[in-house]
């Protein structure tokens, strides 16, 4: 359903009605009626007219059970018709006081609108945005529910969607800022990879704008790069008891993230009491399950593998409901463990849904189920997750309707490359590997062995293989060719092993600790005919020394498929982003998180957090490296970034992303994916820094420890920042919560945590929808350092730690007085000392030389007008 429309759930309340009209004035003494009324009073101050405010469109309104605050979501009207992207929110607490009030209702409006009467009709706006869009005209096209064109109505399938098509006649400003006429149209396309929300114009059927309901990770972000994975790493499964225990499910459990971060497990009754009464497999609200297969109230997970996105094969667990389906951890193919791979991604969709509901996700908010057993929110609703989904690869997705409409999860498989050498034996064993975009792929052509031959091209550094014909040509043909980076371009580097008859291309880096190469590029089946990877410089050099000591290698490459629905990160995130586009701007208007390159806007954020936070184990450590996909991209569990530039850690010696990195010159970040990595990295720090304060507690669904109080600020933040958020609109909104729901018992605390990331009191956003115009800064509020007792050694980064030749020291303290720097051993000698700019503390720090040290701890201390901070560090050369 599109944001706003329908008919008996969402009232289009008037706000003249509710004030003013005969018989409604105690509406004004509601939640609802304080919170127009204040939007009323506020007016001046926002620029706008009474006509501006004459009746609004309340999208939702609800009170949040555990804050008590009222969250209530308007759209501007005019004459009414509702505006697209005219939005404001307003927040009210327990005692009904405005505590937030966010607008983008367009000033002047009367004067903006152009056309009053649309000139296409409702059915010939669906096929003018199916035309726009790129889809066949639909046919068979009926009213399933009749209303007026500004109230919505809503069309058949019509052969073009997978869901039914409101249409709603709006307004929607232009470049020009005059008013257009426009038909939202909402069509899900059969091939599952968008959900469009599209406005065409009225009266030309000219696409005016879309957006796309549909969150997926794109391969060109997720590097096409695929590791090895040694199936002998994995942890050994727990055992099976003989005798099957009902309502079980074989699956890795919370908090194990994937199957090399732990043991499967047999988890029994797993479904949460008091958000899934009934168990995970009713839908009518009445004891008993309504399915013995892996469906029922909060998801339905099957196997889409023809990509047909109709609902396909589940597992059934019998009346005993018993999902403990074998797994044979040496399939790594495409279609292995398809019961254990359908049952753990039912698993943790049902995991999230009863965890999230915990911290405030729940049915009034817009979560995910069938039947409401509250009777709030919508339902009709649950999650259709698609495991093993055959519409891509390296990949996956959440499309996210308004309330009332099913969302869609496709999870993909991870295709890529097992190399194995087989001689000689001091070699022997798996080595990591990546596959490249180039050529045919191993999954075309299946396993491949044969002996290494390191080319040949005559020049000075004849492993570039940049010259051709190849001095070696005849050892080559028909064997596998080793090429070193450099020089020329890895498509020609291929081209000439193939010319010189290669079977298959190993290219090997030649830049040290550099990891697996990134070899992308558009997919060449033509010119190069010959499948393609690459190795590390450390293995490489193992390779070739062998070699020239007259030991060949002989190794066995073929094609592994890693299934992502064994990623349980990948799955929470996936998850989240339905969490995220349903919280912010109500949960009738999807539209309010858009997934847009250039804006700054951090869905993908917010999905990372919520993959680390369900996978964080009490043993964990904030600074310890946390990747994302480190399964399905083949990386060590504990040390491989997985599918970002970066693993997520409070140590900035492994992650220093701040608020500056956020741009659009070389080196900085606007690609969506990659903005949500800073913000990420904000959230996940908070995190450790209020499970410092308050202790992790494992029990995940409890309001108290420090872990639980983040996800409780964070999703509550969602609710109360303003529709299209950036980054100060987040972190204003955090800080809101916590007064709410802590008397902002933490606002120092989060105050520093965001600062030391350059998104302090002094940062300027800018407009949402660009990186390019916000400025970073790194201080405080006045008056915040005040309320410390002393200052904490968290204030303080030291990096790298250990560190050998050189130590960065930085911190967030405002100070007005140059901060003085002293390194000193353990007994109290000053072994070093300067003085530094406290501008130049908060930007970049300064470097100490640590080389001539001995090893051993030594403390930092830096003075500054505000106070002392301390902190140890280690010299090991």
């Amino acid at each position: 359903m599109r944001k706003s429309f329908t008919l008996s759930t969402y009232r289009a309340l008037t706000l003249a009605a509710m004030l003013a009209a005969p018989g409604l004035a105690a509406a004004q003494t509601t939640p609802l009626g304080i919170a127009l009324s204040q939007f009323s009073t506020q007016r001046g101050k926002l620029g706008l007219s009474a006509a501006d405010l004459n009746n609004p469109a309340v999208t939702s309104s609800y009170t949040d059970a555990g804050s008590g605050v009222t969250h209530v979501y308007l759209r501007q009207r005019y004459q009414g018709i509702e505006v697209y992207g005219a939005e404001a929110d307003l927040h009210l607490s327990r005692a009904n006081k405005l505590v937030s009030l966010h607008s983008n209702f367009v000033a002047n409006v009367a004067a903006q609108a152009r056309a009053k009467a649309p000139t296409l009709t409702a059915a010939q706006a669906v096929a003018a945005a199916a035309r726009a869009l790129g889809l066949t005209t639909p046919g068979n096209l009926t009213i399933e529910q009749n209303g007026q064109p500004e109230e919505g109505l809503v069309f058949s399938e019509g052969g073009i969607s997978l869901e039914k098509i409101p249409v709603k006649l709006m307004y929607q400003a232009a470049a020009s800022g005059e008013l257009v006429l426009v038909w939202d149209v909402t069509i899900a396309p059969k091939d599952g990879q968008h959900y469009w929300n599209a406005r065409v114009d009225a009266s030309t059927g000219q696409l005016v704008d879309k957006s796309d309901y549909t969150v997926s990770e794109p391969v060109s972000f997720i590097e096409l790069a695929q590791r090895s994975l040694g199936a002998a790493a994995w942890p050994a499964p727990i055992t099976s008891s003989a005798t099957a225990t009902p309502n079980s499910y074989g699956v890795w459990p919370i908090t194990v993230e994937s199957p090399i971060h732990g043991a499967r497990q047999v988890v029994v009754n797993p479904a949460d009491p008091t958000y899934s009464p009934f168990g995970w497999h009713d839908t009518n609200g009445v004891a008993g399950p309504e399915y013995t297969i892996t469906r029922g109230n909060n998801v339905h997970a099957y196997e889409d593998r023809a990509a047909s996105n109709a609902i396909g094969y589940s597992p059934d667990g019998g009346t005993d409901l018993i999902f403990d389906f074998p797994f044979d951890q040496s399939l790594l193919t495409a279609n292995a463990n398809q019961d254990a791979a359908i049952t753990n991604l039912f698993y943790w969709s049902n995991l999230m849904h009863d965890v999230m509901a915990y911290k405030g996700f729940d049915e009034v908010s817009g979560n995910f189920q069938a039947k409401n057993y509250t009777e709030q929110g919508r339902g009709l609703d649950y999650v259709q997750a698609e495991a093993q989904d055959g519409s891509g690869t390296n990949n996956a997705n959440f499309s996210t309707p308004a309330d009332g409409t099913r969302p869609r999860m496709q999870m993909y498989k991870w295709p890529g490359a097992l190399l194995s050498i087989t001689a000689p034996s001091p070699l022997a064993g798996t080595v990591p590997a990546a596959g490249v975009a180039y050529g045919k792929t191993l999954n075309a052509l299946g396993t491949i062995s044969g002996t290494i031959v390191v080319v040949n091209d005559g020049s000075t550094n004849p492993a570039r293989g940049c010259n051709t014909p190849f001095v070696n040509a005849a050892a080559v043909k028909d064997n596998i060719a080793l090429i070193v980076r450099g020089k020329c371009n890895f498509v020609d580097k291929i081209k000439n092993a193939q010319a010189a008859g290669a079977k298959l291309v190993i290219v090997a880096d030649s830049i040290p600790d550099a990891g697996l190469l990134n070899i992308g590029g558009s997919t060449d089946t033509v010119g190069l005919r010959v499948p393609s990877i690459a190795i590390t410089k450390f293995d490489s050099d193992r390779i070739r020394a062998s070699i020239t000591a007259g030991n060949p290698v002989t190794v066995t490459i073929g094609p592994v498929v890693r299934d992502g629905d064994f990623d349980n990160g990948i799955v929470a995130h996936e998850y989240g982003h339905g969490i995220s586009t349903r919280l912010t701007g109500g949960p009738a208007n999807s539209n309010c998180l858009p997934n847009t390159t250039g804006y700054e806007t951090m869905g993908e954020g917010w999905s990372d957090f919520f993959g680390l936070w369900m996978t964080t184990k009490p043993s964990d450590k904030g600074e310890s490296p946390r990747g994302i996909g480190n399964f399905v991209s083949g990386l060590p569990a504990l040390t491989g970034a997985g599918i970002r530039h970066k693993p997520y850690s409070t140590d900035f010696a492994v992650n220093n992303f701040t608020y500056g990195q956020l741009g659009t010159a070389a080196g900085k970040f606007s690609e969506t994916h990659d903005v949500g990595e800073v913000w990420a990295a904000m959230l996940w720090d908070l995190n450790w820094a209020l499970i410092k304060k308050y202790p992790y507690n494992a029990d995940l669904k409890a309001p108290t420890g420090g872990n639980n109080i983040a996800l409780k600020l964070v999703l509550d933040g969602c609710k109360l920042q303003p529709c299209t958020p950036g980054f100060v609109d987040g972190r204003n909104a955090i800080l809101k919560a916590d007064t709410l729901n802590n008397k902002a018992a933490n606002a120092a605390l989060i105050w520093q945590v965001f600062a030391r990331r350059g998104l302090g009191y002094s940062a300027v956003q800018g407009s949402s929808k660009s990186v390019a115009d916000n400025r970073e800064a790194f201080d405080l509020p006045p008056g915040v350092l005040a309320t410390q007792k002393q200052l904490s050694e968290d204030m303080l980064a030291v990096y790298p730690n250990p560190a050998s030749s050189q130590l960065t020291v930085r911190t967030l303290i405002s100070s007005r007085t140059p901060v003085q720097v002293s390194l000193l051993t353990m007994l109290g000698a000053t072994v070093q000392t300067t003085e530094v700019p406290a501008a130049v503390m908060q930007q970049s720090g300064t470097q100490l030389n640590t080389a001539s040290l001995t090893n051993g701890l030594y403390l930092v201390k830096i003075n500054t007008s505000n106070g002392i901070v301390t902190k140890k560090v280690l010299v090991q050369h």
